[in-house]
Order: structure tokens, then C-alpha cells, then sequence
């Protein structure tokens, strides 16, 4: 009985539709990841939201009877407000990104703030002290959107540790660039990381939150930190706090879009 033959060809097609498919479930894994934590912003993002509104209304409100003076300072203010929600809500859509997105030059400054900007809530009305020292000299070529989905996260993560502990902590979100490298940090002072731990937290569905987290969010973070060139590590004490680094290149690596990998 003669065995089927299996053409050398059609081995590497095999292996390359295989690759094309790993490829295709890590862009939506990573999609999915993005979506999952802007709706783990919805609540604090609804209530931020209805903080704006309500003035904005009340201001519309007193325009409409007021005198000429009273309804000036009612439309400019019910004017700041709109602005400021029409910002949260342009940067929540540039956040969700678009498949296939192409690299493009930044201000790592103006993405560090419009990645504030999504998050909606100010950390003060937390009691949490944001310290930011990123120059607004430090331009790089990436990929914005998952960038600023790698930051959120980090930011998300770093807010949670610091609410476990008692009032007045901090995060910090710093660069600096180094030769044809840019490094950025997040760091806080929250609750830190079993020792145990610190060599699982980038492994997938890992996680120390319980029904709470998926396990996804730092290994798909890593993952795209690692498809634009770069590279990330942690340093944590318990008790004391964590420290994030994302080491990315400023322009030196050609970039392909999302699509490839």
C-alpha cells in the first residue's frame, strides 16, 4: 500500500497559513484586551462624565434667565465643559485604535497626557499625587494607539495598588532618552508584588485579582512593547511599590503596521 507523499510545498504553506492565523487571533487578542480595559474605565469614566453635565446644564439653565453679564460666564463655562468632554471622548476613540494602524512620529509628552485624558478621573480627587516628568523634546516613531494601550494599563494597575494602601500615595509616569533609546516609567507606591510572583506576572492568565482580571493584560502589553522593538521589565517590593520600564527605540527600527504581527 503506497502512503500519500506530502510535498515539501505544501508543508511551508501549512506552517505560513498557520503563522498567518497566529498572527490574525494576536491582533484580535490584543483589540480585545484594549476594549476590555476601556470598559473597566466605564464606571469611573460615567461618573467623571456626569460631573461635567450636570454643571453644563445648569450653566445652559441660567443663560437662559439670566442677565447679559450672568449669561456670558454661564455660556463660557457650559463652553469649557462641552470641551472638556468632547476631549475625554476623542481620547477614549483614539485609545480603541484602528486595525492596521501605521507608525507614525510623536510627542511622547502629548500621549502621556492624552492617555490621562482617557482615564477621565484626576488622581487628586483620589488622593493620589500624579507626578509626570516626560520632556517634551522626546519625539519617537511607534505605533500611538497601542502605545497609549500598554500606558493605560500600566496606569490602571498602578492606580489599584496605590487605592489598596491608605490615602496620599503616588504614581509617576517619567522618560528619558538614552542614545537612540527612549525609557519610559511607571512607577508607584502601592502595595508591590509578592516576591513569588514578580516572574509570572507577564506569563497569560496570570493574575492575583481573583474573577477580577483576566491574566491578559500585562502579557499582551508585553507582546506589543515587543512587536514595536522594544522591551519591558518590572522591579516591585511589597508594601513599597512597583516600577514598570518600557525601553522603545526613537526611530532607528522600521515599524510595519499592526497587521504583521
Amino acid at each position: 500500500m503506497r502512503t500519500a507523499e506530502v510535498q515539501p510545498g505544501s508543508e511551508r504553506a501549512d506552517v505560513s497559513n498557520l503563522l498567518a492565523e497566529v498572527g490574525a487571533l494576536r491582533r484580535q487578542l490584543s483589540r480585545a484586551q484594549r476594549l476590555a480595559t476601556v470598559g473597566t474605565m466605564a464606571a469611573m469614566v460615567a461618573h467623571e462624565f456626569n460631573n461635567i453635565l450636570t454643571p453644563v446644564l445648569n450653566y445652559a439653565q441660567m443663560a437662559r434667565g439670566g442677565n447679559d453679564a450672568l449669561r456670558e460666564k454661564a455660556l463660557r463655562m457650559a463652553q469649557e465643559g462641552s470641551l472638556q468632554a468632547t476631549a475625554i471622548c476623542q481620547a477614549l476613540l483614539d485609545l480603541t485604535g484602528r486595525e492596521g494602524e501605521k507608525p507614525q512620529k510623536v510627542v511622547l509628552a502629548e500621549l502621556v497626557n492624552e492617555t490621562l485624558t482617557a482615564m477621565a478621573r484626576d488622581p487628586a480627587k483620589d488622593s493620589i499625587r500624579l507626578i509626570t516628568r516626560v520632556s517634551p523634546a522626546i519625539e519617537l516613531t511607534t505605533r500611538p494607539a497601542e502605545l497609549k494601550q500598554v500606558l493605560l494599563n500600566l496606569i490602571m494597575n498602578a492606580r489599584l495598588a496605590v487605592l489598596a494602601k491608605p490615602r496620599g500615595q503616588s504614581i509617576s509616569i517619567s522618560a528619558l532618552r538614552r542614545g537612540n533609546e527612549v525609557f519610559l516609567r511607571v512607577s508607584d507606591t502601592g502595595v508591590g508584588i509578592p516576591p513569588e510572583h514578580l516572574k509570572r506576572v507577564f506569563e497569560p492568565f496570570f493574575t492575583t485579582r481573583g474573577a477580577e482580571g483576566s491574566g491578559l493584560g500585562l502579557a499582551v502589553c508585553r507582546h506589543i512593547v515587543e512587536s514595536l522593538h522594544g522591551r519591558m521589565s518590572l522591579r516591585s517590593q511589597l508594601d513599597k511599590g512597583t516600577h514598570f520600564t518600557v525601553v522603545l527605540p526613537l526611530a532607528g527600527k522600521a515599524l510595519g503596521s499592526s497587521r504583521k504581527h
